[in-house]
């Protein structure tokens, strides 16, 4: 295999999309969708840029749910991808198209559900909601407090029940009805053809 040194102009080779709620001041939620993010154990960490409002709001208040949209509300996604909650935007999210929005719910078609432990608002429309707490934070990057990576709790996680099957008395999530909703190159996609299993799967 050649390769070939490049500078591509973004490195998102494949991300599962998720959807942050956080609380605003006024006690309403806040929706941000992302891509940058993983699980490990009961720990989630995602990536943020310190200008948006999802930011502000876990500043004062570190409560967040991870709402894991599936393929078909990557429309819902794209109506929220150029909003923000904050009413003063910097010039540079201006010239890139972003406006500000104060119901993120309306303008994407979305519905709000409470959450069990904590103050922001789940998506009832994803098949899997994670209500986390932030416990760590930690600034990314070449430019200084403009982006951060923050570590989450896990402390409820609710999934559709379409999604889930009971297997020798086991509840298991269901991967053959899972259809993520993946964000490639700032493109969306979804999973292919299932190639195989790892030796440690019990799904």
């Amino acid at each position: 295999m050649s390769t070939q040194r490049v500078d591509l102009l973004s490195l998102y080779f494949g991300n599962p999309v998720a959807i942050l709620s956080s609380q605003n001041d006024d006690g309403t939620t806040n929706l941000s969708p992302i891509s940058s993010w993983w699980i490990l154990d009961q720990s989630i960490v995602f990536g943020l840029g310190t200008s948006g409002k999802c930011y502000e709001n876990l500043i004062k208040r570190p409560e967040v749910v991870l709402n894991i949209p599936d393929s078909s509300l990557w429309e819902n996604v794209e109506f929220l991808a150029a909003t923000t909650g904050k009413e003063s935007l910097p010039d540079s999210k201006k010239k890139m198209g972003y406006y500000f929005e104060s119901d993120k719910f309306s303008c994407s078609g979305l519905t709000e559900t409470e959450s069990h432990d904590i103050k922001p608002g789940r998506i009832k429309e994803c098949p899997v909601q994670i209500e986390t707490r932030v416990v760590n934070a930690m600034f990314l990057g070449s430019h200084r407090n403009e982006m951060i990576s923050m570590e989450a709790k896990v402390l409820n996680v609710h999934v559709s029940e379409e999604m889930l099957k009971l297997e020798t008395g086991n509840v298991r999530f269901n991967v053959g009805k899972w259809k993520p909703l993946y964000y490639v190159f700032r493109h969306y996609f979804s999973l292919g053809e299932a190639l195989g299993k790892n030796f440690r799967c019990s799904e």
